[in-house]
């Protein structure tokens, strides 16, 4: 090797000496991550750091554990995540954490793995018969039904280009949310608004009209529903493993019809390609969250800008279609205490993200979970009504002349919850409120 070097620097000189020489190194080391993803070091706790690893470093693979964690690269996504929390400054007590959670790591083996699953096309690429399509195949595909083929016309008009990176957002759990307005604890490519507005504004001093609703109608009606000059925040109950759930093949859950009705699905593949490495996944108890995306109602012509709450509920179906493990149904109390957690991020990451004080903010929510994925509507309102009506994100204050208005309801001029099926249950839980919108066919 001396010698080489040598002869290099005799025959070539220094500068191209050293261009050879670090080419020569880059080959023979290892690929490594493209980017680095950001990591808030501080706000992982020991379930969520036994979370991805369950993902990362499944105990064990087979054929049906493979196609949950590797189908839409799942499992890839989160070794990213994973050696990025390594690679990051001052990850001592995170790091800490995790030997605590899984002893006897070996990092360079993760790395190995992770570089081999960034080399193997996405098996749901295979599938589709795309694997000459590269990156975005699924907007480069042909499109028989209707829903997809008019949701690639509206991306095709409105975001040909994609979303804009602070534009998309990744939320790990409520106390990543709840640290937004802390100096350095927030993502300045992506919060740097919310953070102004948390520290401008202190959720404390919002005191709006925080009323209830129940809107028995399409979510893709709803938000058209709303008032000009408001603001929009839809909660899309999502899949937490494919971006769209079953979009390519004309699902009608409620993802696929917000998705068929905007152009959210290029959103979710920027989440994929452009934040997550080119896979998919969901936190267990986070959110993805979307500034503007745009529904349309009959035309092109017509639009309306909303965000979108990209969550998703345990699958208690028994038909696997979830990323996670779901606590066991003889442990009620760990289902209700996780789910809470679920919940509570996704109403924290829209008090985040409110234009200005909330006071012309209707968020529209659901009976998320409910329908394939099997979980009780009861417990689903339940936790909703707990959670609006208490304090969340610092929003209790000692001053008398809040007359009770501590509980984050208020943070937002409305809620509806939306549903083309009853809503009996969310009636019930949320005692008092009255509405006159129930009946209304939107």
């Amino acid at each position: 090797m001396t010698h080489l070097l040598t002869h290099l620097y005799r025959s070539t000189g220094f500068l191209t000496c050293s261009l050879i020489l670090l080419t020569f190194c880059q080959i023979l080391r290892p690929n490594k991550m493209s980017t680095k993803p950001y990591i808030p070091v501080k706000v992982f706790r020991k379930m969520d750091v036994e979370s991805i690893l369950s993902i990362a470093l499944p105990a064990q693979l087979d054929k049906y554990t493979e196609r949950r964690y590797d189908h839409h690269h799942s499992r890839r996504t989160m070794l990213y995540y994973l050696l990025g929390m390594q690679g990051t400054e001052n990850n001592e007590e995170l790091m800490k954490l995790i030997n605590d959670c899984r002893r006897n790591i070996d990092w360079s083996e993760i790395e190995a793995t992770y570089n081999s699953l960034k080399t193997t096309i996405e098996p749901y690429q295979k599938q589709n018969n795309a694997e000459h399509l590269g990156v975005y195949w699924e907007l480069k595909r042909s499109f028989d039904r209707e829903g997809a083929r008019r949701s690639k016309e509206y991306i095709s008009k409105y975001r040909q280009n994609g979303f804009l990176p602070k534009e998309l957002k990744l939320y790990w759990n409520y106390d990543q949310i709840k640290m937004l307005n802390q100096p350095d604890q927030f993502n300045p490519d992506t919060d740097q608004e919310s953070h102004d507005s948390l520290v401008s504004l202190p959720v404390h001093k919002r005191q709006n009209a925080g009323k209830v609703e129940y809107i028995r109608s399409g979510i893709e009606d709803a938000v058209f529903r709303v008032p000009d000059n408001h603001q929009v925040i839809v909660l899309d109950f999502a899949d937490e493993r494919m971006p769209g759930g079953y979009f390519l093949e004309n699902a009608r859950t409620q993802e696929e019809v917000i998705l068929y009705n905007s152009d959210g699905y290029r959103a979710l593949l920027d989440l994929k390609y452009q934040v997550m490495d080119g896979g998919y996944m969901l936190p267990e108890f986070g959110v993805a969250y979307i500034k503007n995306v745009r529904f349309f109602q009959d035309n092109l012509s017509t639009g309306r800008l909303a965000d979108l709450i990209v969550a998703a509920c345990y699958d208690l179906s028994g038909m696997g279609e979830g990323l996670y493990k779901p606590p066991s149904r003889a442990n009620q109390d760990e289902l209700y205490s996780h789910t809470y957690e679920k919940l509570q991020t996704i109403i924290a990451s829209a008090v985040a993200n409110t234009d200005g004080d909330g006071s012309k903010t209707y968020l529209l929510l659901g009976p998320i979970g409910t329908g394939a994925f099997a979980n009780s509507i009861d417990m689903i309102a339940k936790i909703f009504s707990e959670i609006l009506n208490n304090p969340l994100m610092n929003s209790q204050s000692d001053d008398s002349s809040m007359n009770g208005k501590n509980a984050i309801r208020y943070a937002f001029k409305e809620i509806w919850f939306v549903s083309i099926d009853e809503l009996g249950d969310f009636k019930t839980y949320f005692e008092g409120v009255k509405s006159n919108k129930d009946s209304e066919q939107l």
